[in-house]
């Protein structure tokens, strides 16, 4: 039920029951004296409508609201008449209020929800995933967004209220939910006898459908009021690059990871990994390096990681750069590592020793894994010096990524 249907149902029986012509305004005051205000305006100020058994501000059938109907002209005689049938009605249909603050706590996204986590329920347009015999009847979700979700009015009323785009953002979060699968439902339309396993299915749907709407509704509105991290979201969620684009051109915080997976372009995807490895994200280093990056590699390098200071090396040996390989060899030196031996050793490949150094007296499948030595070229002594300054600046920062022609 949305406000205007609930308006539209309360005016016609408050009209009915009086006998008398009613303005439309005049149910959303009477609505507003119902939940103990004076007014709309100052109802609307403080609280949202409900239904389904959301929200715990109850309407009340007293003096105030029969006041509330005699204040606004109807007559004496009929304002108690009003005051029941309205409190009747809203009974009826389960309407409750909730307070602002209410459902912003209630709208706070969980630890995995912040995460990008999805609701249990259907993979996207996926049916072969569904095993239609044997799947058990989906349990309801308990999630505080999926009550708020289950009413049809509340929804309707944070769709059409004006807020800020961060509340916008701070309720998509809350009702981030994966997109339903509409096919059971569709087939259902169409005719078809469903089983009872089919009908929950489709129940199911019922119920997320909501919630993915509002999802949308208000990750939409917080990415074109202007929340970088929500253009972003939206672009990835909903596969629409224009909103990748918006995210590009603004100003704010956003999760680079989500920007490098939605780069058109490599070189785009480059510089938004870049700007998540600085925001704290090793897989970004770690896909930078894969791609031969010589910053992510050295990064990752000064971490302790072997293998990149191997590469690094090997790379400086192919390119002629003495200086350079050396500096990365002194360098490992410190970390405990020799880059000159080779770290190729047998391993089991199957049975209980898998992945253990080979042993002859077990027998079995072996594999050989390991990296081989570097051949480093030759350095005199001042040339040694000059490498083992180039890796203590290393240490503390500085890139060897490029030859130093006058180190």
């Amino acid at each position: 039920m949305t406000l205007k249907q609930l308006a539209h149902a309360a005016h016609h029986q408050l009209q009915s029951a009086c006998g008398t012509p009613m303005p439309r305004s005049h149910v959303h005051e009477l609505l507003a004296a119902a939940f103990g205000y004076g007014s709309w305006a100052a109802f609307r100020v403080d609280c949202v409508l409900c239904d389904a058994g959301i929200g715990d501000i109850t309407p009340e059938n007293g003096p105030a609201l029969a006041g509330r109907a005699l204040q606004l002209g109807i007559s004496q005689r009929a304002c108690p008449v009003v005051a029941s049938t309205l409190h009747a009605l809203v009974l009826e249909r389960r309407i409750a209020a909730m307070r602002w603050h209410d459902v912003e706590v209630l709208s706070r996204p969980t630890a995995s929800a912040s995460q990008g986590s999805k609701i249990e329920g259907w993979a996207d347009d996926d049916e072969d995933d569904l095993d239609l015999d044997d799947e058990k009847a989906p349990a309801a979700s308990p999630s505080p967004a999926a009550r708020l979700a289950a009413s049809a009015l509340l929804l309707d009323e944070l769709a059409s209220r004006e807020m800020s785009p961060q509340i916008h953002h701070q309720l998509a979060s809350a009702f981030r939910c994966r997109k339903p699968n509409p096919y059971l439902y569709e087939e259902s339309l169409k005719g078809r006898v469903l089983t009872k396993q089919e009908q929950a299915w489709v129940d199911q749907y019922l119920t997320e459908a909501p919630q993915y709407r509002a999802f949308e509704h208000h990750l939409r509105h917080a990415a074109l009021g202007g929340v970088r991290q929500a253009a972003a979201e939206y672009a990835g969620e909903f596969e629409d690059t224009t909103y990748y684009d918006r995210a590009q051109q603004m100003e704010g915080d956003v999760d680079a990871r989500i920007m490098a997976n939605l780069a058109p372009t490599v070189e785009q995807r480059h510089q938004w990994l870049r700007a998540a490895a600085d925001q704290g994200s090793h897989q970004a280093l770690d896909d930078l390096a894969h791609a031969g990056d010589a910053w992510a590699m050295e990064r990752l390098a000064r971490e302790g990681d072997v293998d990149a200071l191997r590469a690094l090396a090997e790379q400086a040996v192919e390119a002629g750069d003495a200086l350079r390989a050396w500096a990365y060899q002194n360098f490992a030196a410190t970390l405990g590592v020799d880059l000159t031996e080779s770290t190729y050793r047998a391993l089991h490949s199957e049975g209980e020793n898998a992945g253990e150094v080979y042993d002859s007296d077990f027998g079995g499948p072996m594999h050989v894994d390991g990296s081989p030595a570097v051949e480093l070229p030759n350095l005199d002594d001042d040339g040694h010096a000059r490498a083992k300054d180039m890796a203590q600046r290393f240490a503390e920062g500085s890139s060897l990524a490029r030859p130093l022609a006058n180190a």
